[in-house]
């Protein structure tokens, strides 16, 4: 008995198209990469990210804690950010001293609930 491999059967219905991005109007381009991927902030203030190497990055404000995953968007003018995923802890919000609500209005552009009225 001659039994010869002919290959993998053929896919019965339409040819798959190549993959669309979410949204034809929306030019972002988003990667995430988890704690698995193995991503790390250096010493430096570098992002190192996998299969691509370290990265430069201003950063706006310290991390309070390691982050657990990063997501790099790519924006339609080609500029890149970096979002991070952080664990923080509940905390009670600082006491006020008081308490002051607006009005908008069509006499006076804005009353306060304490009396005063701006022009």
């Amino acid at each position: 008995m001659d039994v010869r491999f002919k290959g993998a059967p053929q896919r019965k219905g339409r040819r798959a198209a190549p993959p669309r991005f979410r949204s034809r109007k929306d030019l972002r381009q988003a990667v995430r990469f988890t704690r698995n991927a193995r991503f790390t902030v250096t010493a430096g203030g570098k992002l190192r990210l996998p299969k691509i190497g370290d990265v430069r990055v201003r950063w706006s404000r310290d991390l309070p804690s390691a982050p657990s995953s990063v997501t790099v968007i790519k924006d339609a003018a080609g500029r890149y950010f970096a979002s991070f995923v952080v664990e923080t802890a509940d905390g009670p919000l600082p006491e006020v001293a008081a308490e002051v609500g607006i009005d908008l209005g069509l006499t006076h552009f804005a009353v306060t609930s304490d009396g005063r009225k701006i022009t």
